[in-house]
């Protein structure tokens, strides 16, 4: 049998991307799930697998979305929880403000689709000791924030560059994609030890030794320069998963479904390209390369199947 991995989906809205940008208009809302879960549904569909899909608290309050979100829960794709308000500062917020974030993304969540999540990703990575100490408080089963690479500096360089923020977003989001050390946390699951308990956590699997991107965005910015060069780099980081032992968590994006030719507010987005139909053949490309090495589940399922492997390891909390 192929070994395992799991298969996630963050849920970011239009909205969100503006925001993180600096794109007027983020205000309204804007949605564009009936352009993307269609499309998620349909690679799921043909492919056979289900997925764990993060959704914000926010976007589960609007009656217009409910339907899109409850097609997912329909299909028995997972939900998990990704806050309420998808700020990737998340790990700045005092104890009283976590409290209140998760409350309203898990209320929000419950009305809408009648599910209780319990796993976690925090936007943008984040992560603190406090919000591990509230996931333990809740009875949360995983924590899947940590995105073990070096290029976390490089990247929110190359965002500041991008993006139309004031001084003040910079400065809240001064932390943003994380740090240089980063790179030398675990690639696989492990449980923080805390004085409140523990939490299994299910890293974002970089690819092993090198610690690069190995996430599907990362791919279609490749993908961009050579569609070759993103498969051929993505076989190399699959391979180096089973050399290494490495069950990997596979990441999916919203904008991994949609081009600019759809969403031009966010063409100077990384790894949006041009045309919708040549990036969805990139991604079913990508996708093959995936399950040709392994089999992919939801991350609950993926813990199940994993605890009979292996039993994952203990590291106390330093996020």
């Amino acid at each position: 049998m192929k070994p395992i991995a799991n298969i996630s989906l963050d849920l970011d809205n239009k909205w969100a991307y503006m925001r993180a940008h600096g794109i007027p208009g983020w205000e309204q809302y804007p949605s564009y799930f009936e352009q993307v879960i269609p499309r998620v549904l349909e690679l799921c569909s043909v492919r056979n697998i289900q997925l764990t899909t993060f959704v914000v608290g926010r976007d589960a309050e609007v009656q217009e979305n409910v339907p899109w979100l409850q097609q997912l829960v329909d299909a028995g794709h997972e939900i998990g929880n990704h806050s309420y308000m998808h700020e990737p500062w998340m790990h700045k917020y005092t104890p009283d403000q976590l409290r209140e974030e998760l409350d309203r993304s898990e209320a929000a969540i419950k009305t809408a689709l009648g599910i209780e999540p319990k796993g976690f990703r925090g936007p943008g990575f984040s992560i603190s000791t406090a919000l591990l100490e509230e996931l333990i408080h809740r009875n949360y089963e995983y924590d899947a924030s940590t995105f073990p690479t070096f290029i976390g500096p490089l990247a929110r360089a190359a965002y500041f560059r991008a993006a139309r923020l004031s001084k003040a977003d910079r400065e809240v989001r001064a932390a943003q994609f994380g740090r240089f050390r980063d790179g030398l946390q675990p690639l696989r699951p492990y449980y923080w030890r805390l004085p409140s308990g523990t939490l299994l956590e299910l890293p974002v699997t970089t690819m092993p030794a090198l610690k690069t991107p190995m996430h599907f965005t990362y791919l279609h910015f490749l993908a961009e320069k050579s569609p070759t060069l993103a498969k051929l780099y993505f076989r190399c980081a699959l391979r180096l998963c089973r050399v290494f032992g490495t069950s990997p968590s596979i990441l999916l994006h919203p904008l991994d479904f949609l081009a600019a030719d759809e969403v031009p507010e966010l063409k100077t987005f990384p790894g949006i390209g041009a045309s919708t139909s040549k990036k969805l053949d990139v991604l079913n490309m990508l996708m093959d390369e995936l399950q040709d090495s392994f089999q992919l589940m939801p991350i609950r399922e993926f813990i199940v199947q994993y605890g009979q492997i292996r039993k994952p390891g203990f590291r106390d909390v330093h996020p």
